[in-house]
């Protein structure tokens, strides 16, 4: 999968040109689990960490930047995707049950589609297993992305033609959007 943020400049046109007709579909890992890690958490050993709001600070200024007026937002509702939505994304997500179900069913792909809008991108906080089957029905596999990884995808809602864009991590959106 490419790095976005080792791309040509040619490639991340396409991205915001993706992104301004509404064209792109946005599939985020939440951000580090608290079960997972010897730090303090946010809430609840089921949820983030705390010093996920940190990353999740920057990771919300690099989407609102990005432009999230024409985007509708679903996470899993799960308690670490829930929180990531909140942290970046304030009250704009909506739980979808079918972003925590594709960890056992092999419609996550079918399910991003069916929920597309045209004109309209659409951004699923979800977890790294549901991307692992996202990948697969795409045809690729990767290592499991870091916690806040951002996969763009171009959708245009009209038709079933995916183009994968790339990803880009929580460390990079500098080279991505803020270079544009």
């Amino acid at each position: 999968m490419p790095d976005l943020s080792e791309s040509d400049i040619s490639e991340r046109q396409y991205l915001y040109d993706s992104w301004s007709n509404g064209d792109s579909i946005v599939v985020v890992r939440h951000l580090e689990r608290c079960d997972r890690a010897d730090v303090p958490c946010l809430v609840d050993k089921d949820g983030l960490t705390a010093r996920s709001v940190l990353v999740a600070a920057d990771l919300s200024d690099d989407f609102f930047r990005l432009g999230l007026e024409q985007a509708d937002i679903y996470n899993s509702p799960l308690a670490r995707t829930d929180q990531t939505a909140d942290l970046l994304f304030s009250s704009r997500s909506t739980d979808q049950g079918w972003l925590y179900n594709c960890r056992k069913e092999d419609t996550f792909l079918r399910d991003a589609l069916s929920n597309k809008k045209p004109g309209r991108n659409l951004v699923l906080v979800t977890h790294s297993s549901c991307i692992a089957r996202f990948e697969d029905d795409l045809g690729f596999s990767s290592n499991t992305p870091e916690y806040g990884t951002a996969i763009f995808l171009a959708a245009d809602g009209r038709s079933k033609d995916i183009r994968l864009l790339g990803f880009v991590e929580t460390d990079d959106w500098d080279e991505v959007i803020h270079s544009r």
